[in-house]
């Protein structure tokens, strides 16, 4: 008796399978079909919510928005670069969505300056197993099924006329959609910006143009002088000691947790007991590090802020060097923002800028020590899904007492040197969900962002030397703090408190020097 060689004998192996045959059309309806009802979902309770009396509205609207899917496959993915394209699609929506779902998270042109520009340290604790889990079976294994099928394929000649008219077609659905209630949709599409912001992959795929046309024009910028006119004032030319002023820039601290804001909890009690100037009514420029850093340290205030505005002209740190400071920016976080480009003056006096990490999420639980967590239990994850509300804020409020700890020491350090007149600012960037409303983490929109991402917290310590040396009545900046404020006035206040006179200094915005004794104008 003869075996059969291994070569004859029956197998059955993946690749050996029958693979069916579609067309382009079919490909691109499933395609389609799949990325809006599985990969949308916040898209459609958002549907839901502005059309809730119709239950004809949300078809016609999703007939037009299954066009402008199709559309993107059609226009992106011509002939044989159809299969690469829809699978990227799949992937960025998946990804999105995960985020979305997750965290509340929406992508617009700052959160994708957010993914460019972060570091592999903070990156690292949003990619959990949950999320590769997740992203892998929405996104990687149905990608990776698109070219499972044999696609019919003409020739390229073909495709000459057959990638036009499907563009047409598509572009004809979308706008036939639109229009069967024009009214109604360019009314919800105008008053919710958050609708088409969920929309994937168009919402991720518009902030991405947006993202890449704003690095376009800030590729190369050339600063233009700003306060080259700045000299010490009489007090600070007067000062017997080099003036040292320490800048924290804060991570993600919110107002609404904030002891000394009137928290239920006691997370600031090193700096209640060293009788810091609180301000308790503070708005941040922005919701993300990459718009808030750069706006508190420019001119610029919130509603002219700008990207390019902000390259495009020398920032606070420059003014203070053209006054004769040493500048100095230390990092434990994502960097300077490209805010210290320009600095490194060697002077007598010094100011040194600190920019934390402070309570940036998700992985709250890394900031502080064991030792130091009084509130419990704790949230010990990066995976929101597997701790309770009361966990997440337990971990979140012991990131805002260590920084508490940090800012106590650094004034209890400042207050024992005899060599300089020191004193501090601390100033979060933006503050952070935690959960309200099914929102976590910051960078929001800033058209919906709430106001625990809006709202930060701001301190500060002067010693009496300092106060004294400068003329400063520490009595009436108590006052000025009770007033509403916000980034917009950090920049003209440093210059303030240094007594530094320039033209780039707005009265109107300075906090210091009304405060000033005997001030000359």
């Amino acid at each position: 008796m003869t075996l059969p060689s291994l070569s004859s004998r029956p197998r059955l192996a993946l690749g050996t399978l029958p693979r069916p045959v579609i067309g382009h059309t079919a490909l691109n309806l499933m395609v389609a079909a799949y990325v809006l009802v599985v990969l949308n979902t916040g898209f459609w309770q958002r549907v839901a919510e502005v059309f809730p009396a119709s239950p004809v509205q949300p078809v016609l609207f999703g007939a037009a928005i299954y066009g402008l899917t199709l559309l993107l496959l059609e226009l992106l993915g011509p002939w044989r670069l159809q299969r690469p394209v829809a699978a990227g699609l799949i992937l960025i929506s998946a990804s999105a969505h995960y985020f979305e779902q997750n965290f509340g998270v929406l992508i617009d042109r700052e959160m994708v300056r957010n993914v460019m520009e972060t570091t592999v340290t903070e990156s690292q604790h949003l990619v959990t197993l949950s999320a590769v889990f997740w992203i892998g079976l929405t996104g990687v294994l149905p990608a990776a099924l698109v070219f499972w099928p044999r696609v019919r394929r003409f020739g390229p000649w073909h495709h000459l006329w057959r990638w036009p008219l499907g563009v047409a077609l598509t572009f004809g659905l979308l706008v036939g959609g639109l229009f069967s209630d024009f009214k109604a949709f360019s009314a919800a599409l105008r008053e919710r910006h958050d609708l088409m912001a969920a929309y994937q992959p168009g919402g991720t795929l518009h902030a991405v143009v947006r993202y890449g046309r704003e690095q376009w024009k800030s590729a190369d910028p050339v600063a233009q002088p700003l306060g080259r006119d700045a000299k010490a004032g009489p007090f600070l030319a007067a000062a017997e000691k080099p003036v040292l002023l320490v800048v924290f820039a804060g991570e993600t601290a919110r107002a609404q947790n904030w002891g000394l804001n009137g928290y239920q909890r006691d997370t600031t009690p090193g700096l209640a007991a060293r009788e810091v100037i609180n301000f308790p009514d503070v708005t941040a420029c922005g919701t993300s590090t990459a718009v808030s850093l750069p706006c508190m340290f420019s001119r610029l205030s919130a509603a002219d802020y700008s990207r390019a505005g902000f390259l495009g002209e020398e920032n606070l740190l420059d003014v203070l060097g053209h006054a004769g400071f040493q500048v100095e920016w230390h990092d434990n976080n994502t960097g300077d923002q490209r805010i210290a480009t320009r600095t490194g003056w060697t002077q007598v006096e010094a100011t040194l800028v600190l920019h934390m990490i402070g309570s940036h999420g998700p992985a709250y639980h890394l900031r502080y020590p064991p030792e130091r967590a009084p509130f419990q239990p704790e949230c010990q994850t990066a995976v929101f899904a597997d701790c309770t509300p009361a966990q997440i804020v337990n971990s979140y409020d012991n990131t805002i007492l260590e920084t508490d700890h940090v800012l106590s020491q650094a004034i209890d350090l400042l207050a024992t040197s005899d060599r300089v007149l020191p004193g501090l600012i601390f100033l979060s960037d933006h503050g952070e969900s935690l959960g309200e409303d099914g929102l976590y983490l910051h960078a929001a929109p800033k058209f919906m962002a709430p106001d625990v991402q809006t709202k930060v917290p701001m301190v500060m310590w002067l010693a009496p030397s300092f106060a004294g040396s400068l003329g400063l009545e520490t009595s009436c900046l108590r006052t000025a703090a009770k007033s509403a404020i916000s980034h917009d006035n950090l920049f003209h206040t440093v210059l303030g408190l240094l007594d530094i006179e320039t033209g780039a200094r707005d009265s109107a915005l300075d906090l210091a020097t009304p405060c000033r004794m005997g001030r000359m104008g």
